[in-house]
């Protein structure tokens, strides 16, 4: 019987437990991992920042049962870029209650890949907040089985129309020409956010985040993506009302 299991994961919860022990769920490439760390609460702790939220690092867990508990832990990245700045930190917070709540206990490495590259960019600020936002959720939906169709125009095959449609409902696109039935979700929008979609959907990790958008493009990129994922998974995210009355411009009175 297996005692012992050496593990990269990133943590994305954390919780107090009795006086000083915490219990972090760490995600992992074969998803997530619930583990009580003795003992980290208490000032000096030698694992406090590497069991702290969004910390990345290699754990060797002893098994106790269908119990895992913290033997030792090195830390490989722990984002401190995050740590002072509120959108980021809002962000990340949104990204790991998806994680949460779409993940499975199969084998899922590319998912690990996509929060760990997301996180990067957020901690280095090489990326604006919410394009970051914008490629994780259309990339997450893409590598969770609910990628949309964005190969063509439905009704004439056209590849890249001049007004495309980005259809919500039926997870694909159409020519503003083509589109026989308007519907309250459909988004049209200029050729960049449809060419950018593409590139998130199908583009290879060590690309993924290599692009730029500006002015409406983004903002109506941004909305495709959230609104996507949101009617595809039929879901409620409290951590995006929180990143979204964090991150939006406030009203002038």
């Amino acid at each position: 019987m297996q005692t012992h299991l050496n593990i990269k994961g990133l943590v994305i919860r954390e919780t107090a437990f009795q006086d000083a022990d915490k219990i972090i769920e760490l995600f992992t490439e074969d998803g997530i991992r619930t583990v009580r760390v003795r003992s980290a609460r208490k000032p000096g702790s030698k694992y406090a920042a590497v069991t702290q939220l969004f910390s990345y690092g290699e754990f060797c867990l002893r098994c106790s049962g269908d119990r895992l508990f913290l033997d030792s832990a090195v830390s490989l990245n722990l984002f401190f870029g995050i740590r002072n700045d509120l959108d980021a930190l809002a962000l990340a917070s949104y990204f790991a209650e998806l994680i949460r709540r779409t993940v499975t206990n199969q084998p899922q490495p590319q998912l690990l890949r996509l929060y760990l590259l997301a996180l990067h960019h957020l901690s280095e600020h090489s990326r604006p907040v919410p394009l970051v936002k914008a490629i994780f959720e259309l990339r997450l939906m893409t590598e969770i089985g609910m990628m949309p169709n964005l190969v063509c125009c439905q009704e004439c095959m056209t590849y890249l129309p001049k007004h495309p449609i980005l259809r919500i409902r039926f997870a694909d696109f159409v020519c503003r020409e083509c589109r026989a039935m308007p519907d309250s979700k459909d988004r049209d929008v200029p050729q960049a956010v449809l060419l950018a979609a593409r590139h998130v959907v199908f583009s290879e990790f060590d690309r993924l985040f290599q692009f730029r958008l500006k002015g409406r493009s983004a903002d109506a990129f941004g909305e495709y993506t959230e609104q996507y994922l949101l009617h595809q998974l039929g879901m409620h995210f409290p951590t995006l009302d929180f990143y979204h009355e964090q991150c939006d411009p406030q009203p002038e009175f």
